[in-house]
């Protein structure tokens, strides 16, 4: 009779620590699917640059490299719609960064943007990254001619 209360304390333990876990999970669990074999050491220290970032952006919110490294670390943990947030306002505080450009390319190939993806390899290759040139040149075919269109357009 006194096993049944600590059996009864011991699975309500366990099924605490799981829907904790199961609730707190969700980004973390994007994060281990995109970053298979990424120790959560690592997650931890990119979390913790993120944070740096946030308090840096708080004082100076006008500063497109700070956005541009912040989507790097949310890139790096699998956030990918935070990443091109932070790459979009990157872009719109300096039109003139290769890097945001790729960076966000990337990112949107990974949601299948692929139309738009190839115009930003298109407009990073423009502003200088070479490899951004190889890689629209392979994966952008079909929609070259649209994108030479957009472009002369503007």
């Amino acid at each position: 009779m006194k096993c049944i209360p600590f059996i009864f304390l011991l699975l309500t333990f366990s099924f605490v620590q799981g829907q904790d876990t199961a609730v707190d999970s969700a980004e973390t669990k994007i994060e281990k699917y995109y970053n298979i074999g990424m120790p959560d050491s690592i997650r931890m220290h990119l979390k913790n640059q993120i944070h740096n970032m946030d308090k840096y952006i708080a004082k100076d919110s006008l500063n497109p490299q700070a956005f541009l490294q912040r989507g790097i670390y949310y890139t790096q943990l699998g956030a990918q719609v935070r990443a091109i947030k932070d790459y979009d306002r990157s872009i719109e505080l300096n039109p003139s960064e290769p890097i945001a450009y790729y960076n966000r390319a990337l990112a949107k190939s990974r949601f299948r943007y692929t139309l738009d993806a190839c115009v930003d390899l298109k407009k990073s290759e423009q502003l200088g990254i070479k490899e951004a040139g190889i890689i629209y040149v392979s994966y952008c075919r079909l929609y070259h001619a649209k994108i030479e269109k957009q472009l002369v357009a503007k």
